[in-house]
């Protein structure tokens, strides 16, 4: 499992804990930090890739010390893990209060300010009037839905290959459900093209029953990770174990149900590739 769940979940799925979105791990500290990244994404993108690209050019072999580095800052601050729509839902079934603000990453990327692909949650608070004070900067873009509003919300991002993850403020408490692609995110860009690990992969890894696909290739088409690969010769799609993330948003393209999610940590070669 990931270390994530060893640390804080106790041997299982650490976002499916009840203790880790407890009122107990919220506090103001925590808020703030929220608020700051939030506000402050280009300048705090910026500044890593000023950094990175100066240590490349001036100390090639520091490269490794800048990433393990940030990656551990962000552990402690605002760390997530790709997450399938299945448990997606287990987490809002744990929630009394959900709110859906605009995306701080499509707002930064693309000047959207309108693109609302990110969810607040909370195992405690339940009014609108609890849920803005805890996300006062949003107040004003802030829509409250209910359980079943936001999971049909999540089956229509999965529809549309959007990935889900769940994330930390401040590690362990977690407070954030967001859905991306790696057009529009920034941690799925900067692990894919900086390598810089700033989330963890599923606990699973996708597969394609070979009976069954016929090789029409939609799978292909939504995955955000290019981990489909397709065989000209066979006339069939095939999942490159190491490349896939499990998100799971390719079971949903395929028209013929030819992909499930294999638990990674039964597969040697994933068992610690996170």
């Amino acid at each position: 499992m990931c270390e994530f769940c060893i640390q804080h979940g106790e041997g299982k799925k650490w976002y499916l804990q009840a203790k880790n979105y407890s009122r107990e791990l919220n506090n103001w500290r925590r808020v703030r930090y929220w608020f700051s990244f939030a506000n402050n994404i280009e300048g705090w993108i910026t500044n890593w890739a000023t950094e990175l690209d100066r240590l490349v050019a001036n100390d090639p072999s520091s490269k490794q010390e800048f990433i393990s580095r940030r990656t551990e800052e962000f552990k402690r601050e605002h760390y997530g893990q790709v997450v399938p729509l299945e448990e997606i839902c287990q987490i809002i079934d744990m929630t009394i209060g959900i709110v859906r603000f605009p995306c701080v990453c499509r707002s930064a990327l693309l000047g959207r300010y309108d693109a609302r692909y990110c969810y607040g949650i909370s195992t405690y608070l339940s009014t609108q009037a609890d849920l803005v004070g805890l996300y006062p900067d949003f107040s004003r873009d802030l829509e409250v839905l209910t359980q079943e509003e936001a999971k049909r919300a999540f089956r229509d991002h999965d529809r549309n290959g959007l990935v889900h993850t769940v994330w930390t403020l401040g590690s362990p408490f977690i407070g954030v459900l967001c859905n991306c692609t790696y057009r529009e995110c920034f941690p799925i860009t900067w692990r894919l093209r900086g390598g810089v690990p700033m989330f963890f992969k599923a606990e699973y890894a996708a597969g394609i029953a070979q009976d069954i696909c016929n090789g029409c290739r939609s799978c292909m088409e939504v995955c955000n990770f290019g981990a489909i690969d397709y065989s000209v010769a066979l006339e069939k799609c095939s999942v490159a174990p190491s490349r896939c993330y499990g998100c799971g948003v390719c079971r949903a393209a395929c028209p013929n149900d030819a992909i499930t999610l294999l638990d990674r940590n039964a597969i040697p070669i994933l068992a610690k590739d996170w």
